[in-house]
C-alpha cells in the first residue's frame, strides 16, 4: 500500500473534529472515517455517484452501504499516459467485483485504493505518410509487430521495445530519429526503454544505383572503407554521403596498378555524395601501370623529401607510369650520429629539388637515384635567453643561430651586451661557454673566437642578472644619496648587497626609510636579489637660503636692506600654507607664524612654505643683524642680513621675452608699458622701497598717513638711458606699508621706440635695473 496523500489527511481531521464537537445530548452512533483515493494520485473515481479528482474522505454510519467505482482505462491530457485499472485495495487486501464494488462501512477500515498501472504512448511518425495515405517507403517492427505507416503504442512504464526497420525497393533506411531518446538511434535494429512519452521517427530515403567501375576492370576498389571488386552495383540514398578510395595494387596476373584519377575528379580517398536524381550512376577509377621506384642518400641514412613528406620509414615507392612527383634532398642536414651534411648532387645531375616523371621502361626495369652530401662544420649558438639576437661574423643571427662555414674557419660571435628581461632587470653578459672540438677564445670586445672542425660546436653567451636600485626623497629633492658600490646606471648583481647613505640638504630631516630599506639610520644596506626602491623620508623643518633676505622689489647689487623697507626672506618650509595680512595695520603673526630681529617682532605682509615679507622696523640700527622665523612646532630657523640707511630697490612691473619692466605710472595713475610709453617732458613716478628714511618718520606697521607728506630725507638720482636725473620730489606712499615713490622728468634725446635702462641710486647705494619704455 501506498501512503494516503497528505489532503486526504487534512479531511480526515477536520471530520473527527465536527464529531468530536457534536452535542452531548444527541443519540450517539456509531460511525467510521474513511479516505478514497488512487493510486497514481488524481484521478478520476466516484463514490456513491459523485465524482472526485483527488482524494475525497466522509464519515460513514457504520454498516452503511457504499459504492465505489473507477474507470478501467485514464489518460493525461495530452493523451500520451494511460492509466488502467487494476483493482480496489484495502488495508488488509485485495476488494473482489472489478472496477465498481460496494462496500460496507466498517471502524477498522480507514481507506479504500483504486490501484492504476501506467503506460507511456510510443508513437512511430513516418516522415510523410501519415495513416498510409502514401507508399511507405518501408516496415516498421515495433516488438514483432508490423506497421508501415503513422501509429501509436501504449508501453507499460519502464518496458523495453525492438524496434526494426526494413526498407522497401527503391529506398534505403538512414537511422533513427528521436527528440526524447537521442539525438539519433542508429542501426535498422534498435532497443529502448520506455519510461516517458515518447517519438521515434524512422528515417528512410530514396535509393539510387551508384555503379563503381574500375580502368582496368576486376580491381579493387574502397567503398565506405570496405573492399569490393570491380565492377559493382551499389544501392545508396539520394543526399547520402559515401567514402570512395582507390589503392595501388596487383591484378591477377602479378601486374603492378597504380590509381590515376576518379571520373568525378576526386582524390584517391574522397567523399561522394548521390544526387536525388533516379537514373544510376557510374563512377570510374583510372589505373596505370606501376613501376618500382628506390631514393636513396650517400652517405646512407639522411633524410629526403617526396611530395612534401620527409621521414619516410623507407624510400621504396611503387609509382604509375607517367606521373610526376617532387623529391627534394635537403640543403643540410645530421645524421644519427650528430654529424653534419651538405647536398652536393643526384645521380641524375638534377637539381636538389626536382620534378621526376616515371618513364615506360620502369614498370619493367624500375627507377633508382641516389643524393650525394658531403660534410661541414656546424656551430650552434643557444642561450637561456631565447628571445635575444646574436651576431655571426657581423650579421645579425636569431636563437637558436646555426651557421654551417667550411671546416677549420674561424667564426666571431658576438651577443648582446644587456638584455632588459623586466621593469627593473636585465641581463647582462658576462662570459661565453662552449663544447665540442674546437678551439676557442674570447675577444677584447667580449666576442666568441671559435676555429671549427667536423664535429657539432655549441656556444652559449653566460649572462647574470641585474636588477635596478631606485633611491629617492619624500618630499622629493629633500636628501642626496651614495651608494657603495656604486654603479653608473643604479643596476647591480643579483647577488650584490649595496649600502646607501643619505645626506639631507637644508630645510629638511631624516625620519626613517620606506621601501626596501628600513630604520630611523640614514645608512642602511639592502640585497639586490630583486629590483629595489628605497624612499628616504623626510621631515621638513624651516630654513633660510643663504643670502635669502633680500629686498622686497628684488635682488639689487648690494645684499643690503634699508630700515623700513619691504623685506623678502627665501627659504622652505617657512610656513604650513600660504597666507596674507591685512594692509593697514600690519599682523605680527601669519598662519602661526612670527618673525623678529632680535626681540622685535616684524609686521607680516605674507607667509608662505618658501617666503616671507615683512617691513623692517623704521629705526633699525644699519649693521648686522639677525632675523629670526618660527613655526608653531618647528624648530626657529635664522639668518644673519647687513642693514644700511639706505638700499634702493624697484618693483617690477611685467616680464616679457626676458625684460624687466619697473613699476612706473604716468601723471595721470596709468601704468607705463609698451602700449602706453614714456614721453619726454613728462612726470613719471617710479615705485620701491628702501629709498630711506622720511621726515617725518614713517610708522611701523601702519600705513603711511594721507597728511602730511613723508618726504624722503636722503637725495636720490634717477639714471635713465645713461642719463643723470634729479628728481622732483621722492617720498613714502601714502596708504601704503614701505613703499617709496620717486617722482622725474623724462629728458629729452633718449632713444625713442626704445626701452631704457633705468635705476635709482641713493646716497651712493644703487637699485636694481628695469626698462622703461619711450615712444
Amino acid at each position: 500500500m501506498k501512503p494516503f496523500a497528505s489532503k486526504a489527511v487534512v479531511v480526515l481531521l477536520a471530520l473527527a473534529i465536527f464529531a468530536a464537537l457534536a452535542p452531548l445530548n444527541e443519540a450517539q452512533v456509531g460511525s467510521s472515517i474513511t479516505q478514497v483515493s488512487t493510486v497514481p494520485a488524481n484521478l478520476w473515481f466516484s463514490v456513491d455517484g459523485q465524482v472526485f479528482t483527488q482524494a475525497m474522505g466522509a464519515i460513514w454510519p457504520t454498516g452503511s452501504k457504499h459504492t465505489l467505482f473507477a474507470q478501467y482505462t485514464q489518460y493525461d491530457l495530452l493523451g500520451t499516459t494511460q492509466y488502467n485499472f487494476t483493482n480496489w485495495q484495502w488495508v488488509g487486501g485485495t476488494l473482489a467485483g472489478g472496477n465498481n464494488v460496494v462496500v460496507t462501512a466498517d471502524p477498522s477500515i480507514s481507506a479504500y485504493q483504486a490501484i492504476y498501472t501506467t503506460s507511456y504512448a510510443l508513437s512511430v511518425q513516418y516522415d510523410n505518410c501519415p495513416a498510409g495515405n502514401c507508399p511507405s517507403p518501408g516496415t516498421v517492427y515495433v516488438n514483432g509487430a508490423p506497421i508501415s505507416y503513422d501509429q501509436t503504442f501504449f508501453i507499460s512504464a519502464g518496458g523495453g521495445v525492438l524496434l526494426q526497420a526494413y526498407p522497401n525497393n527503391g529506398y534505403v533506411f538512414t537511422g533513427w530519429g528521436s527528440p526524447t531518446v537521442g539525438n539519433l538511434i542508429q542501426g535498422f535494429q534498435q532497443s529502448i526503454t520506455v519510461n516517458q512519452p515518447t517519438t521515434v521517427y524512422p528515417m528512410f530515403q530514396v535509393a539510387r544505383t551508384i555503379n563503381l567501375a574500375s580502368v582496368p576492370s576486376g580491381l579493387q576498389l574502397l567503398q565506405d572503407h570496405t573492399p569490393i571488386t570491380t565492377p559493382a552495383a551499389m544501392q545508396w540514398g539520394w543526399n547520402s554521403v559515401h567514402t570512395l578510395g582507390a589503392v595501388t595494387q596487383s591484378d591477377t596476373s602479378g601486374l603492378l596498378w597504380v590509381f590515376s584519377s576518379w571520373s568525378d575528379g576526386g582524390a584517391a580517398t574522397h567523399s561522394y555524395t548521390v544526387a536525388p536524381v533516379v537514373n544510376p550512376g557510374t563512377v570510374t577509377a583510372t589505373f596505370v601501370p606501376g613501376a618500382l621506384v628506390t631514393l636513396a642518400t650517400s652517405p646512407p641514412g639522411l633524410n629526403l623529401i617526396v611530395d612534401g613528406q620527409g621521414n619516410w620509414p623507407a624510400y621504396n615507392f611503387t609509382w604509375g607510369v607517367g606521373q610526376t612527383h617532387i623529391v627534394s634532398a635537403p640543403a643540410q642536414q645530421t645524421d644519427a650520429q650528430g654529424h653534419l651534411w651538405a647536398f652536393s648532387s643526384w645521380s641524375n645531375s638534377g637539381p636538389a629539388t626536382q620534378s621526376i616523371t616515371v618513364p615506360a621502361s620502369a614498370a619493367a626495369n624500375g627507377l633508382r637515384l641516389y643524393a650525394t652530401y658531403t660534410a661541414v662544420a656546424h656551430l650552434s649558438v643557444t642561450s637561456a635567453l631565447s628571445s635575444i639576437a646574436v651576431n655571426v661574423n657581423g650579421s645579425p643571427c636569431a636563437l637558436p643561430c646555426d651557421v654551417y662555414p667550411p671546416v677549420g674557419a674561424q667564426v666571431d660571435v658576438g651577443a648582446p651586451p644587456s638584455v632588459a628581461i623586466s621593469p627593473g632587470s636585465r641581463q647582462d653578459l658576462l662570459s661565453w661557454s662552449s663544447s665540442g672540438a674546437a678551439a676557442s677564445s674570447t675577444a677584447a670586445n667580449g666576442d666568441l673566437l671559435v676555429t671549427l672542425g667536423q664535429s657539432t660546436v655549441t656556444a652559449s653567451p653566460v649572462y647574470h642578472l641585474m636588477n635596478s636600485l631606485a633611491v629617492s626623497a619624500n618630499p622629493a629633492g629633500g636628501a642626496t644619496f651614495a651608494m657603495q658600490p656604486s654603479s653608473p646606471d643604479g643596476y647591480y648583481d643579483s647577488q650584490a648587497t649595496v649600502t646607501v647613505k643619505a645626506s639631507v640638504l637644508p630645510g629638511y630631516k631624516f625620519s626613517a626609510w620606506s621601501g626596501d630599506l628600513a630604520g630611523p639610520a640614514p645608512t642602511g644596506s639592502v640585497a639586490m636579489s630583486a629590483p629595489r626602491a628605497a624612499v628616504a623620508m623626510l621631515s621638513p623643518v624651516p630654513f633660510i637660503q643663504p643670502s635669502g633676505v633680500v629686498n622686497g622689489a628684488g635682488i639689487t647689487p648690494q645684499a643690503i636692506v634699508a630700515p623700513g623697507s619691504v623685506v623678502s626672506v627665501f627659504g622652505a618650509n617657512l610656513g604650513a600654507s600660504v597666507a596674507a595680512g591685512p594692509s593697514n595695520p600690519m599682523v605680527q603673526t601669519l598662519g602661526g607664524v612670527t618673525a623678529r630681529v632680535g626681540a622685535e617682532i616684524l609686521p607680516l605682509y605674507f607667509v608662505s612654505p618658501s617666503q616671507i615679507n615683512f617691513e623692517l622696523p623704521p629705526d633699525l640700527p644699519a649693521g648686522q643683524q639677525t632675523l629670526t622665523v618660527s613655526s608653531p612646532g618647528q624648530p626657529d630657523a635664522t639668518a644673519s642680513f647687513m642693514v644700511a640707511a639706505d638700499a634702493p630697490g624697484i618693483f617690477p612691473s611685467t616680464v616679457a621675452n626676458g625684460v624687466t619692466y619697473g613699476l612706473i605710472t604716468h601723471a595721470d595713475g596709468s601704468a607705463v608699458t609698451t602700449n602706453a610709453p614714456a614721453q619726454a617732458g613728462e612726470t613719471l613716478s617710479v615705485y620701491g622701497t628702501g629709498f630711506g628714511p622720511t621726515a617725518p618718520a614713517r610708522p611701523e606697521g601702519f600705513a603711511v598717513p594721507s597728511s602730511p607728506a613723508y618726504l624722503l630725507t636722503d637725495p636720490a638720482t634717477v639714471l635713465v638711458g645713461g642719463v643723470s636725473v634729479t628728481p622732483v620730489t621722492a617720498y613714502a606712499l601714502a596708504g601704503a606699508v614701505g613703499v617709496d615713490v620717486v617722482q622725474f622728468v623724462v629728458p629729452d634725446g633718449l632713444p625713442s621706440a626704445s626701452n631704457s635702462a633705468l635705476t635709482i641710486t641713493v646716497n651712493q647705494a644703487v637699485s636694481n635695473t628695469v626698462q622703461l619704455p619711450i615712444q
